[in-house]
């Protein structure tokens, strides 16, 4: 995997803890998430029907979403070759005489 995981100054390399730890944070991103659709939202008046169609819409949403990356990044890495983003400090030293 090409992410870097880092959690107090640590930097996990070992891929199967970086797939685990992906894991873990989808499964508490959809935990919060089905507690503000069945919990908050039914409590502040929007019914849980309201509910069930707001989990159909961010469903089709995401997939749509992830569709369209998808593709945009076949057709870009096709058009333009692939291409890599990395962010370093750059520090500027003076020149030794």
């Amino acid at each position: 995997m090409a992410t870097h995981i880092m959690i107090n100054g640590k930097e996990y390399t070992n891929p199967f803890a970086k797939v685990l730890l992906a894991i873990a944070f989808i499964l508490v991103a959809a935990v919060i998430t089905a507690v503000i659709v069945f919990v908050v939202l039914p409590l502040i008046g929007i019914a849980v029907t309201l509910s069930f169609g707001f989990v159909a819409i961010f469903m089709i949403a995401s997939i749509a979403g992830f569709t369209a990356l998808v593709f945009a990044t076949l057709v870009f890495g096709w058009l333009f070759g692939p291409s890599v983003f990395r962010f370093e400090i750059q520090r500027h030293r003076k020149p030794r005489p």
